[in-house]
């Protein structure tokens, strides 16, 4: 009984001694917000914050406007283009040979002199001698090699084709991934100055406590502490953001220290893959759109038909021949003759036979090994697909459970502020609360950017990621 008596002795003191404040500190035991304006969410200016640490005015951009430039733009799309058009031209080579061979071959001699007739009787000689000749010749297949080359130089130009739209899948993905990293890092900046401004109204109000007598010189060291974090970390997210920057202009093509500066204030997940669609379904798809999967499968038809062009060392090679003449001068006039010829070679192939089956043993194995990449990329694609479709699954689990959490935590804050306010809560309370907020906002944000780049991403495990594909549900 006598230590509850001594406990409420102390409890009354303590209260007497807060009232005798209350006059001096009335404004000292509200939330924090009330000493910085700039605590409010929509007071945090991202962009003036980014000018100011890079001295550098950010150029807006949204989602649809940078795969576009980038398409346009991109040096890898720019090579791979130059490397099909290289392809087309071999193949307008390769039927060129079905054209017979044409040439001609003229000359005049103009004579004057004296020449011995005979060997005896000499005589005055001026003449201007004419002469002319047109070969054509036409070598009919080379016993059809010609035709299999023709063949595989086809199939090479599809094949290339193939690598570029799959070249500009990759620089879709690529720059749709860099553009969400650019998104998180300018969300992540607002996030880390929410959190500075409440560092800074931490450390006034802890000073302020300290002025009044009630705090300590401890809990002011600590508010700087605080602060001094959260300005390391605002400096982490600038240097990322930058970074980023970089990372996506580059991949458009454009002049890399370009700033540029996403539209969104916020990012909200969105679906692009149909949900009802299982991972053996998202697969056959795959099979028949991925253009990766088309090149190899067209790179292993070209080696076929050089294959069989090798084997045409074995064939019969007919060949025709004509030959047109004409010879003269311009005294007695010009007379012409005409010859037609055909050939035909027999070969018994390169080296007795030998060094063709050698080489078409070589091609043969080299197929072997493409049908077995093939097959790899095949299992690889499988792989992401169930990979990606399962993230897919609990990603959104995720996001649901991220917003609870920082709903849970915002009503830690206010009840945190609310106990500091009524004078039953500590200080510490409401730093942790705020810290814990914090955080939630930042795994939130990168639960929703994650999920948004695993829809991209399981476009591009089936297929049919394409510019319409990714900005259909995209409304900055």
């Amino acid at each position: 009984m006598k230590r509850w008596v001594i406990i409420l002795i102390i409890f009354i003191i303590i209260n007497t001694k807060a009232y005798a404040h209350k006059s001096i500190v009335d404004d000292l035991s509200t939330p924090l917000d009330a000493y910085c304006e700039n605590c409010k969410e929509e007071n945090a200016d991202v962009e003036a914050e980014i000018i100011e640490h890079f001295k550098k005015e950010p150029v807006p951009v949204s989602l649809d406007e940078c795969i576009g430039v980038a398409l346009l733009n991109n040096f890898n799309i720019k090579a791979t283009h130059s490397e099909y058009i290289s392809a087309k031209w071999d193949y307008r080579n390769a039927l060129a040979q079905f054209l017979p061979d044409v040439t001609f071959q003229g000359y005049t001699i103009y004579y004057k002199g004296q020449v011995l007739v005979g060997g005896v009787v000499p005589d005055n000689v001026e003449e201007l001698a004419i002469s002319g000749t047109v070969h054509v010749t036409h070598d009919l297949t080379k016993g059809g090699e010609q035709i299999f080359e023709a063949k595989a130089q086809k199939l090479k130009a599809r094949a290339n084709l193939n690598n570029l739209d799959f070249t500009k899948d990759e620089i879709i993905l690529e720059t749709a991934t860099k553009y969400y990293d650019l998104l998180k890092a300018k969300i992540s900046i607002e996030i880390q100055l929410k959190n500075l401004y409440e560092r800074t109204a931490q450390l006034k109000l802890t000073q302020n406590l300290m002025e009044a007598g009630l705090g300590t010189r401890f809990d002011v060291i600590r508010s700087k502490s605080e602060q001094a974090l959260a300005e390391q970390s605002l400096i982490k997210y600038l240097e990322q953001f930058r970074a980023a920057q970089a990372a996506l202009a580059n991949v458009m093509g454009i002049e890399v220290y370009t700033p540029v500066f996403p539209i969104e204030i916020e990012v909200q997940p969105f679906i692009l893959v149909d949900e009802n669609l299982s991972p053996e379904e998202l697969f056959k798809i795959a099979e028949f759109s991925r253009d990766d999967v088309k090149t190899l499968e067209n790179q292993i038809k070209t080696m076929k038909q050089e294959k069989y062009k090798v084997y045409t060392e074995f064939v019969p090679k007919p060949r025709f021949l004509y030959q047109g003449q004409f010879q003269g001068t311009a005294r007695v006039g010009v007379y012409s003759n005409n010859v037609v010829g055909g050939y035909i070679d027999i070969p018994i192939g390169s080296r007795l036979g030998v060094g063709t089956v050698t080489k078409a043993k070589s091609i043969q194995a080299l197929i072997e090994s493409q049908k077995y990449k093939l097959e790899q990329l095949l299992r690889d694609i499988k792989e992401s697909i169930i990979s990606d479709y399962y993230s897919a699954e609990l990603l959104k689990e995720r996001i649901e459970i991220a917003k609870k959490q920082l709903n849970y935590a915002t009503d830690s804050v206010k009840l945190a502020e609310l106990r500091l306010d009524a004078g039953e809560g500590i200080l510490i309370d409401v730093i942790q609360a705020q810290g814990i907020k914090n955080n939630a906002r930042i795994e939130l944000l990168n639960t929703i950017v994650e999920y948004n780049v695993n829809q991209i991403k399981l476009l591009y495990d089936n297929g049919t990621i394409s510019y319409d594909n990714i900005v259909k549900n995209y409304s900055p």
